[in-house]
């Protein structure tokens, strides 16, 4: 094992604590000092607004940020294990384009039943998600077996063919209220967060990280390549059956609630492999707690670009992930 590791992992957990307790502190009500959250936590005041706006608004969004960085990341690095493509991200497969299609049929064309059932939306983001993956999974596979390159030109292609159809929808809004909320869909936030609601996204990242666990020794394998990983003994149509099922669950139970949150599955894979190598025994478990201080971080500064409301958070996301890719493109083709 990396002798690093216990010190990253050490200073990853702290990182993430201080970004909690700053998170808990900035925002637009004013008093949420360290004593206002000590009595928040221990004895909690449902008629006091401070206590209401820490333990039911702020820390709520703050875990979804844990939970969908870790999930996106842990995603993103079981798919470039699985494609064993470097570019490759949770967004591959179409999954968070057909979330996002899902959530704009329901909000826009059903918008007295989704008032009306909360479930509405995220159910609607999960049939459209499980539907663009099973899709791409068709076109990208020949006689039961996935071809890598053949599943990155399906994904691209259809993603291109939901957003159409995602912007089609969207020009059916009859009031700003429908406009604003998929206009905030599409970018990405966190605002959706809530205590019924983590139960979803923290069901499927729980799911992925115990088949992620199960499968890092085949992860290593499959970087070696198709051919020395099956001389090796690997079942790689298997293996990849099983990865794509992982990824897909993960990226569709966290696009499901906070729309598409793009780059982060593909920035952290990279870093932890940076940090600790290639093939280092916890890397699934780094990378899913150093996806979601990231987008902690993400968070903390949509908010302080643009108090009190905040930008949405997959701007800023954006903003590292685009030079983070055109770095990638450039070092590719060197």
């Amino acid at each position: 094992m990396n002798r690093r590791a216990p010190l990253l992992f050490l200073g990853l957990v702290l990182l993430a604590a201080a970004l909690l307790l700053a998170g808990l502190r900035i925002g637009s009500v004013a008093g949420a000092d360290y004593a206002t959250l000590w009595q928040a936590l221990w004895h909690f005041d449902a008629d006091n607004p401070a206590h209401v706006v820490l333990l039911e608004l702020r820390l709520p969004r703050l875990l979804l940020a844990l939970l969908a960085g870790g999930g996106l990341a842990l995603s993103g690095y079981l798919m470039q294990a699985m494609v064993n493509n470097p570019l490759a991200d949770p967004y591959l497969l179409s999954t968070a384009s057909g979330a996002s299609l899902g959530a704009l049929v329901i909000n826009i064309l059903l918008p007295a039943a989704s008032a009306v059932t909360p479930w509405l939306v995220p159910l609607g983001c999960l049939a459209g998600a499980v539907g663009a993956t099973l899709l791409v999974i068709g076109l990208g596979s020949r006689r039961g077996r996935l071809i890598p390159a053949q599943l990155l030109l399906a994904g691209v292609a259809l993603s291109s063919l939901l957003n159409a159809l995602g912007g089609l929808i969207t020009f059916r809004a009859q009031t700003d209220s429908q406009l604003r909320a998929a206009l905030s869909w599409g970018l990405g936030s966190l605002e959706r967060a809530g205590w019924p609601l983590l139960g979803g996204p923290a069901v499927a990242v729980l799911l992925g990280m115990v088949a992620a666990w199960l499968l890092r020794r085949h992860l290593n394998v499959l970087l070696l390549g198709e051919e020395r990983a099956a001389a090796l003994g690997l079942d790689v149509g298997r293996t990849r059956w099983l990865l794509l099922l992982a990824s897909s669950g993960i990226t569709a139970g966290v696009v499901a609630l906070c729309g598409p949150l793009g780059f982060v599955g593909l920035i952290v894979p990279h870093a932890t492999r940076g940090l600790l190598g290639v093939t280092g025994r916890l890397n699934v478990v780094f990378c899913a707690l150093l996806g979601g201080t990231f987008l902690l971080g993400c968070d903390l500064l949509a908010r302080l670009l643009n108090p009190p409301a905040g930008l949405p958070v997959g701007l800023v996301t954006a903003l590292f992930g685009v030079p983070f890719f055109v770095y990638l493109l450039r070092k590719k083709g060197a």
